[in-house]
């Protein structure tokens, strides 16, 4: 049924339809009015009806009970499909196999892309495919966009401006990202695009990625193009690389101009700029410089400096930026995000900016840095990233809104301030800092601390007062540090704990409620049986009881630390690959601790795991990859594994389970001895058989 067909009213009464068994296709459905029109009472029908609608626009089926995804199609049926429109016949003839794999690949499983150009090929020349084929890398084929298009014609300014940022900058970022930056534009973002979604004009890959199918990202790139087909510096957005770096070079930009993207790794050779490159482009809003390759051999440069930047801009993204500031006549009243990786700057700007809308400044790499402006008026402001800055010695950030603090390999610096109370995560690895303010432990939000590979940092402080809630906290510490607070259990919502490196570390203090992951790789100076004892009956006393308490699995419990031998309280261990325990007693077993003893070496992607087997079958498995640059020596991984993830065991007997098996493996060949602790429940608390005197 027709979309012309579908804007009659069309009732479908009880004369027409009342009660008889029905079959209907609606197709191309726009709007839910169309639907209604046509079938006013789905009751109407009778038993057994069914009544397919096909649309563009998901929003029309908020009252349908199923709704099924068109997918693409896969390449056997794409070019089944080609071969039909184009041969008549289900197969490629002989000569056209490796340009009819050709076309398919272009038209990326859209059936309408591959019926149209196969119906364009049919009965031509191979020269003529082959002509055809190199023009649709520059031009796409236009029935195929006019009907594509008709998607975008049904959007409003704000949505069709949202969706032409995607095609043309956005696609492949983190929708939260996006969401940021067009919301640094003025567009309602959320709601763009969420209304892309329902017309299929995006799709969110893995969960978090926008994506956009290639045809539909091309026809966006013609829309922009027929903006002015002759003149590049005559249409809102610039990304095809020969046409940035002619419109640049020759400062050919006008005012239309909004976005422009330039990859570092695409130029030739150096590209030199003159000063006022950018004092037509006063409406420019988008500045991306970047490269997508680690390694670039050429670069921008402004030999007579630069005048200014356009007052409007929202988003600025310079890597390699060559100049010691910003122009001094910038205003950056507007820009929300400020990326400059590997800058030459020395500072961004004198005085003081008014950055009532600034979110973002990463200045990655920017080893020339000494100082950053005041941050006071950032009222925004969430992000500060200076990583590997080793020229800045001092850093003061007052900022309430400030919640994360990266400062990851700035060498040379000893003293730093951050007054914000929204702080969330500090990063001072590798820095010179000698102590930390006791102000950090205040920090009531604060959830995540580095400081590994701080060598100056002997202490943390004597009694801190932890105050902060450290939920799903990560806490590395500096490679001098010898002992942890004893007050440190009282951050119950602690769940992780790296203390990789600690080589003078001689002990633990008793572990934070919630703890779920310990790593002391390489924490040389603790003590192999006594750190097994404390982290097994933290696991027993206070762990493992509360996730049964509440009804949660165990698992991502994982602790690790030196060691080259299991407790010799552990009743049942081997060095051989696997063990078996002839009979457990079935009433009140909660689970096994397993203990793991890995050789010493590099330990890169080490996957160890385990498998459960009663009288040859298989009815628990548990697997963990560790990853650790090099151990020093042998180490201990310690992984809980409970009952209820285990299959149904068999219940042959009434109180005890038999021939129970464990096999340990791994892909390195690394274990070198494993025990097992089967985990009783009691009136007293859990106990381990065998080793019930630990802890009792």
């Amino acid at each position: 049924m027709t979309n012309c067909l579908l804007n009659l009213k069309v009732v479908a009464s009880s004369q027409m339809l009342g009660r008889k068994k029905v079959f209907i296709v609606l197709d191309d459905v726009d709007t839910s009015e169309q639907l209604e029109n046509l079938i006013e009472d789905f009751d109407f029908l009778g038993l057994g009806s069914r009544v397919i609608v096909t649309t563009r626009n998901k929003q029309i089926f908020s009252q349908v009970d199923k709704i099924y995804k068109v997918k693409e199609l896969s390449i056997h049926h794409s070019l089944k499909l080609f071969c039909l429109s184009v041969f008549r016949e289900k197969q490629p003839k002989h000569g056209y196999e490796d340009l009819s794999r050709s076309a398919i690949s272009y038209c990326k499983g859209i059936p309408l892309a591959l019926k149209v150009l196969g119906a364009s090929l049919r009965s031509r020349s191979k020269q003529a495919w082959e002509c055809e084929l190199r023009k649709l890398q520059k031009f796409p084929n236009m029935e195929i966009h006019n009907v594509l298009k008709l998607s975008y014609d049904g959007l409003d300014y704000s949505q069709k401006e949202i969706f032409l940022d995607i095609a043309c900058f956005l696609r492949g970022k983190q929708r939260d990202h996006v969401t940021s930056i067009l919301e640094a534009f003025d567009f309602p973002a959320a709601s763009g695009i969420e209304v892309l979604l329902d017309k299929a004009l995006i799709t969110i890959s893995g969960g978090i990625q926008i994506e956009m199918h290639d045809l539909i990202q091309e026809m966006g790139w013609k829309i922009v193009h027929q903006e002015h087909i002759k003149d590049p510096g005559r249409r809102s957005r610039l990304w095809k690389h020969e046409e940035v770096h002619d419109v640049l070079k020759y400062n050919k930009g006008t005012e239309v101009v909004e976005g422009v993207i330039l990859d570092l790794s695409k130029l030739t050779e150096d590209l030199y700029l003159s000063f006022d490159f950018l004092a037509k482009m006063t409406n420019v809003r988008f500045l991306k410089i970047h490269s997508w390759s680690k390694f670039t051999i050429f670069n921008v440069y402004l030999p007579n400096g630069l005048d200014s930047l356009s007052y409007k801009l929202r988003y600025l993204h310079w890597d390699g930026f060559c100049l010691e500031s910003l122009p001094s006549r910038f205003c950056a009243e507007q820009l929300v995000e400020l990326c400059m990786h590997c800058s030459k700057l020395k500072k961004l700007w004198d005085g003081v900016q008014n950055l009532v809308n600034l979110k973002t400044i990463d200045l990655w790499g920017s080893r020339d840095l000494v100082e950053i402006p005041d941050l006071s008026k950032a009222e925004k402001l969430e992000s500060v990233s200076l990583c590997y800055c080793e020229s800045l010695c001092q850093l003061q950030v007052h900022s309430k809104s400030l919640g994360v603090l990266n400062l990851y390999g700035c060498s040379s610096l000893r003293e730093f301030l951050v007054t914000s109370e929204e702080l969330t995560e500090l990063n001072l690895a590798f820095t010179a800092i000698c102590a930390l303010p006791s102000s950090i432990w205040q920090k009531r939000k604060l959830r995540s601390l580095y400081l590994r590979g701080c060598h100056n940092l002997n202490k943390l402080s004597d009694e801190p007062r932890f105050c902060g809630s450290y939920k799903h906290s990560i806490t590395t510490l500096a490679s001098n540090v010898k002992r942890l607070p004893v007050n440190i259990e009282n951050l119950s919502m602690m769940t992780m704990i790296w203390l990789d490196d600690c080589r003078k570390l001689v002990s633990l203090p008793e572990l934070p409620l919630f703890l779920e992951k310990l790593s002391a790789c390489n924490c040389t100076s603790l003590d192999t049986k006594i750190t097994q004892q404390q982290v097994l009956q933290h696991m027993l006393q206070s762990r493992i009881p509360y996730l049964r308490k509440h009804y949660l699995k165990c698992y991502d419990e994982e602790y690790f630390f030196p060691g080259d031998h299991v407790i010799d309280e552990c009743r049942f261990h081997t060095t051989q690959n696997s063990i078996t325990i002839p009979y457990l007693q079935k009433p009140e077993l909660c689970g096994f601790i397993y203990c793991i003893i890995l050789s010493m070496g590099p330990l890169l992607e080490c996957d160890v795991s385990c498998s459960v087997y009663q009288d040859g079958i298989r009815v628990g498995w548990l697997e963990r990859l560790l990853e650790y640059e090099n151990l020093i020596s042998d180490h201990v991984v310690i992984l809980y594994h409970d009952i209820s993830e285990f299959d149904k065991i068999s219940e042959v007997h009434d109180h005890f389970f038999s021939n129970i098996t464990f096999i340990f493996e791994n892909n390195e060949d690394r274990i070198t001895e494993f025990g097992v602790f089967p985990v009783y429940a009691s009136e007293s608390g859990l106990k381990l058989v065998g080793s019930k005197e630990i802890f009792e």
